[in-house]
């Protein structure tokens, strides 16, 4: 995962983080085990979208995501977060791309 914390810009492949709870409580393993399916949904579902990104640089809303996914908000907020920290969303460069071009990019529309 490529993660630009001076620019808050990520880009294919991302990965979301999964909860490692393994105790004896069963609700919280019950509820670390839905954490992991929607996980793994959403890393699967942003993914597609990384990979189909034609614009230099492009903005990932959570409610998109949620709309899209059929995740409740909150929970793709939550699970999301660890992509780039972002509250809202994040901002992800295309992938044939380095982070300078795809900030040239951007200049050059200025």
């Amino acid at each position: 995962m490529h993660l630009v914390a001076s620019t808050r810009m990520v880009t294919y492949p991302i990965s979301v983080r999964r909860n490692p709870y393994r105790g004896s409580n069963a609700g919280k393993r019950s509820k670390a085990q839905e954490d992991n399916r929607n996980a793994s949904l959403l890393e699967d579902h942003i993914n597609k979208l990384l990979r189909a990104q034609a614009s230099p640089v492009q903005q990932y809303s959570y409610q998109r995501i949620a709309r899209e996914t059929g995740i409740e908000e909150g929970v793709v907020r939550a699970l999301c977060f660890s992509i780039d920290c972002g509250h809202n969303g994040f901002t992800a460069y295309r992938q044939d791309l380095s982070l300078q071009q795809a900030g040239d990019t951007l200049h050059a529309g200025s």
